[in-house]
This record gives C-alpha cells, sequence and structure tokens, in this order.
C-alpha cells in the first residue's frame, strides 16, 4: 500500500512582471526532507519537495490544482514575507478542496508575536524556531493506523492523526509546535548542536546544484551581533556550525554540477573566528575559479590581509550594512557602526577587486530628515561602495524592534513587507521625498520594473502566459484560472476603449477574483485612434486591478514612482502615429500607464 504523501513547496517572490524566476531554491524544505529521511521517517510517508518548473510558474488557482491532485495528506509551505499571504491563500482554497489535508507552515513568518498567521483557519500546525526536529516529530508522533488499518479511516492515503489530534494525543507537547487543536505557545524549541544533520540535500541527491548553477551554503546558524531590526536573534543564543569535511563535500557537488554560483547564507560571514582559515577553505575547493562567491559581513572586520583572501577565493561582490550614521539611530537599533574601521574595510575590498554594496535602511527610530541626508552626504563623499541599496525599514516579526515598536512610536503595515509607515521623527511624505532624493543623489532607480513584455512566442509549453482578447468582437473569454502562469498578460484591443471600459475592467477583475497574487500586465492596444483611450477607461481600468493588494503591491507602496505595483498597465501604440498624438493625451495616459509603442521591428517603450 502506497504510503501518505507530504508536500513540501516555497513560493517564489514575486516577479516584477512576466520575466523567468530565478533563485527560489527550497533549501528549508531540502533540510526536512533530509533530517525526516535520516530519521526514518520516509518509512511512514512519502516526502516530496513540489518542483520549481510548477512553483515557480504557475498561479494561484493552478498551484492548488496541481496539488489537489497529487492526493496529499499533509502540505507543508515555507513563509517568509514575500510569500505569506499567498501560501495561507493557498492552504485556506487547499482545505475548500479537501477538508482532511493537513496544513503546517514554518520558516520566519512564523513567530509568536505574528497572531495574524497562526489564527489563520487553514492553518494546521505551525513550527516556531528551527524546523527540522520539529517537522520529523511532527509525523513520527502519528497514533493511529494507516489508511486501511483500521475502522473509520480515510479511504486514500490519511496519515495517522499527528500529535495533539483526537484520542491518545501525548501529553508532552512537541517542543516548538504549535497546533490549532491545542492553540497555546509551545516549548521552545532548541537549535541542533551538530549542523551536519542538516547538511547537505544537495549531497543526498534532494537538491541538485545543477538546475540553476547555484549553491546555495549554509556553514552556520547563530549571530553574535544583536541588531534589533534582525530575525536572527531570536533562534539562535549560540554559534553553530557545519563541519569542515561536509563543507568541502558541498563545495565539490557545486563543482561537479557547474554550478557558477556559491551563495553562502550566514548571517555575519566574518564573525567566526577561523574566518582567514575558512576564506583559504573557499579558495582551495574552487577548483579554476569555476564560481563566484557572494556573502554578508561587517566590513568593520576587513583587513587587507582577509581582503585579499575573499579575491583569491573568488568573492565577486559582499554586501555590508552601513544602515546608518546617525548616533541616536544606532544606539536604538543596537547596531554600532565604527567608522574608521568600516571605511578601511571597505577600501580594502575595493582595492582588491570586490564589488561592495552598502545597505542603508530608511526609517530608522531616531533618524531624521537631516540625518538621513547626512548618510547620502557620506556616501557621495567618500564614494566607499560599489552599488548602494536603500531599503525601507520593515518591522518583522520575532524582532526586538516589533516588541519596541510602539514605547519607539513606530507606525507599521500590519502585513507584509511590514514597512514602517511613521516615526516620531519622519512622518510617510518624508520618506517618499528621501527614497526619491536618495535615488537622484546616488544615480541608481532602486527595484526598478523591467521593460514591458510584449513578444510571446509560440508553441510556449506550460501555463498560458498571455490572453488577447477583442473587446469589439465578443464572447470575450479567458483561460481557465488553474491554466494561467503567476505572471499573466491581458491583452485588450478595441477601436473606443471608452465605449468598453466596463467589459475591460470586468475581464480584470475576473482574472484578480481567481488569482489574487497574480503579477499582470494589462496591454490597451486602440485598433483606432489611440484618444478614444480616455482617463474615464484608465480609471476604470486601474480600479479594477485593486479590489484588494498583494505582497507586490504593498511593496512597491513606498516607492518614489507611483505606478509600480503588482499590476501594469501598458498602452501601445502604432509607431506611424507616434509623431502626430496629442502630447496632452500622452501626458495623461502616463499617469496611468507605460506608454510603448509598435513599429517595423518590434515594439518597444515610447
Amino acid at each position: 500500500m502506497a504510503r501518505p504523501l507530504v508536500l513540501l513547496l516555497q513560493l517564489p517572490i514575486p516577479p516584477p512582471g512576466p520575466i523567468p524566476i530565478h533563485g527560489n531554491v527550497p533549501l528549508a524544505a531540502g533540510y526536512l526532507k533530509f533530517f525526516a529521511r535520516n530519521r526514518g521517517i520516509e518509512a511512514t510517508y512519502d516526502v516530496e519537495i513540489v518542483p520549481g518548473s510548477l512553483v515557480n510558474a504557475l498561479g494561484d488557482e493552478g498551484l492548488v490544482e496541481a496539488i489537489v491532485r497529487r492526493r496529499p495528506s499533509i502540505v507543508g509551505f515555507t513563509c517568509y514575507l514575500w510569500n505569506i499571504d499567498r501560501s495561507l491563500w493557498i492552504a485556506q482554497r487547499l482545505k475548500q478542496r479537501d477538508p482532511e489535508i493537513r496544513v503546517v507552515l514554518g520558516g520566519p513568518e512564523i513567530t509568536a508575536d505574528n497572531p495574524w498567521v497562526l489564527e489563520h483557519p487553514a492553518v494546521d500546525y505551525a513550527a516556531i524556531g528551527e524546523g527540522e526536529q520539529t517537522f520529523a516529530e511532527l509525523l513520527a508522533g502519528s497514533h493511529r493506523p494507516l489508511a486501511g488499518e483500521g475502522p473509520g479511516v480515510r479511504a486514500t492515503n490519511s496519515p495517522r492523526p499527528l500529535a495533539g489530534e483526537g484520542p491518545g494525543v501525548r501529553e508532552q507537547p512537541i517542543p516548538g509546535l504549535w497546533s490549532r487543536a491545542h492553540p497555546m505557545l509551545p516549548p521552545v524549541r532548541r537549535p541542533l548542536p551538530r549542523l551536519d544533520e542538516v547538511s547537505s540535500p544537495y549531497l543526498a541527491g534532494i537538491l541538485d546544484a545543477a538546475d540553476e548553477q547555484m549553491l546555495m551554503l549554509e556553514t552556520m546558524r547563530g549571530c553574535r551581533f544583536r541588531c534589533k531590526f534582525c530575525y536572527y536573534p531570536k533562534s539562535y543564543d549560540a554559534l553553530y556550525f557545519v563541519s569542515r569535511e561536509k563543507v568541502v563535500a558541498n563545495l565539490r557537488h557545486a563543482a561537479q554540477r557547474g554550478a557558477r554560483e556559491v551563495v553562502l547564507l550566514d548571517p555575519t560571514l566574518n564573525q567566526r573566528r577561523d574566518f582567514a582559515d575558512f576564506l583559504g577553505l573557499l579558495a582551495e575547493h574552487n577548483p579554476g575559479r569555476q564560481f563566484t562567491y557572494f556573502g554578508e559581513l561587517r566590513a568593520e572586520g576587513i583587513t587587507r590581509q582577509t581582503a585579499r583572501l575573499l579575491g583569491e577565493a573568488n568573492f565577486s561582490e559582499v554586501e555590508v550594512g552601513l544602515q546608518s550614521l546617525d548616533a541616536r539611530a544606532q544606539e536604538l537599533i543596537d547596531r554600532r557602526v565604527n567608522l574608521k574601521a568600516f571605511e578601511r574595510g571597505v577600501r580594502a575590498m575595493l582595492d582588491a577587486g570586490i564589488h561592495v554594496r552598502v545597505d542603508l535602511i530608511l526609517g530608522l527610530p531616531g533618524e531624521t530628515v537631516d540625518s538621513f541626508r547626512r548618510n547620502l552626504d557620506y556616501l557621495q563623499a567618500s564614494k566607499l561602495y560599489t552599488t548602494v541599496q536603500v531599503f525601507n525599514l520593515s518591522v518583522l516579526p520575532g524582532t526586538a524592534l516589533r516588541h519596541e515598536a510602539q514605547s519607539l512610536g513606530l507606525r507599521y503595515q500590519p502585513r507584509p513587507p511590514y514597512y514602517v509607515l511613521g516615526t516620531p521623527t519622519l512622518g510617510l511624505e518624508d520618506m517618499y521625498a528621501l527614497m526619491e532624493e536618495a535615488q537622484e543623489a546616488l544615480g541608481i532607480e532602486f527595484d526598478p520594473f523591467p521593460a514591458p513584455v510584449l513578444e510571446f512566442p509560440e508553441g510556449h509549453d506550460g501555463p498560458i502566459r498571455v490572453a488577447t482578447i477583442d473587446l469589439d468582437a465578443p464572447p470575450c473569454e479567458l483561460p481557465p484560472a488553474a491554466a494561467r502562469a503567476q505572471a499573466f498578460t491581458l491583452w485588450l484591443r478595441a477601436a473606443d476603449f471608452d465605449a468598453q471600459r466596463h467589459a475591460a475592467a470586468a475581464l480584470v477583475r475576473r482574472l484578480i477574483e481567481d488569482n489574487p497574487h497574480t503579477t499582470l500586465q494589462v496591454v490597451l492596444e486602440p485598433t483606432d485612434r489611440p484618444e478614444q483611450l480616455t482617463d474615464r477607461a484608465l480609471e476604470a481600468i486601474q480600479a479594477a486591478c485593486y479590489p484588494s493588494t498583494n505582497y507586490l503591491d504593498r511593496f512597491y507602496s513606498l516607492h518614489p514612482n507611483p505606478l509600480l505595483r503588482a499590476k501594469r498597465v501598458i498602452v501601445l501604440v502604432k509607431d506611424h502615429r507616434t509623431g502626430a498624438i496629442d502630447p496632452d493625451w500622452v501626458d495623461l495616459v502616463e499617469r496611468y500607464a507605460t506608454l510603448a509603442r509598435r513599429d517595423a521591428d518590434g515594439m518597444s517603450p515610447s
């Protein structure tokens, strides 16, 4: 008899347009499967990871359909701030389709101070803290016979009821496991003492570095720094390391499988005391400098010697946090910067040919308009960076800053990405203006939209990416919801969009209702005079895009460009008419949409 099926999935960061998704490596799911296998769980359950070909391409309903078709007993989601909303929506739909499916959540979004997640009716179990032991103990804690071994059992591949379900439940709760049946905070889960127990799903054949020519490598857990805006201090009170032998084995796998990049996931790469020796290890096992390394570190700890070793290992880029130069802000977030050491470290890395990405955070407690401008002035004057990232502060669950937010006077979004909307010293309008100033001062557009995608090859395999509809030739039918891609384009043609605005808006609303977490392009192609696309029509179509907001909408909500959202309207006109179009009409369109043109050689933004 077939074993009950456990499906694990990690939904990707939503793309800002209909572009391929890269980098969504389900490492956490790989850890769970690897650890469960080593604990003998696969004698009872089949544990499978939903492949990227489905997770990265299918729309919301398409994923639901793909999962239900497999008839799983348990579905586990790895939850980050970019996918928690969508994970919960899919979990709810799974429950509607099959109420016997059990939903398990894990990941950084699962914390005791994030009740909106735990209170969601689709959640049966949630792992708070490090998840590998918790997940294995949850599966091992089944008490009743498998399907077919006793009366009153589901006729298909049901698992035994899990810990906390029904009679005969274990008296001692599983550390780290929150349960709908007993919704109280569980005992704290202690971290794994030896990280070799989860290293590595690559070596076990669960993940393959050849898939994206990239290996994600975690060599330690824990962080001795206590930055109040960061997730990391919440689960670890010490540093836990992967052995040298396992690190070498992972690097050999990367080399053998043709990886071009190794991403080191350690929270602060140079906090380890053996940092120089570790860099030598990375260099030794990078044959012919086949792959580049990337990692995050503290610039204050870098010397000319370690910068040279970073270069010899083939680090192409590192990310360092400056965050703020303001003494009050540094004190409130417990993230002090030794500026002389920072400058020495960044300069050494730049001299070694390493690109340095410097981070600033906008919206920190204690920061003012003037102090943030001083951050920009300093970077402009010093030139100690290759590129700069300016982030809006997120008040993340599980962080010290979340616990202190009220006392610090921080107002923030109640849903991801939890952006700060105001502090006692910075208002929302200040933050809009400062982000725009940062872009102008540094010559960078942060998180720009890609160019419109206006060509779709015929015969494309996989979910449907585009539907072209002539509003003047009804009926106007959309492809089935489950057949659509997550990043979808609705291409509408009409001679008079003003007359067809209600029909156009209805199609957009239908798309969003079916797949609320879609990334949507709406292409409007006038087949007659473009000026018949009026502000009234554009307003109706734009309003139809936002019956609700999703993560990507909120992610772009503080961006200076108001058109950046998960839904993008593109107006396409014929090239020979662009010179004859009323410039006032062009100005009107660009308040709502991106203007593109069609010419003999193809299409491009106007």
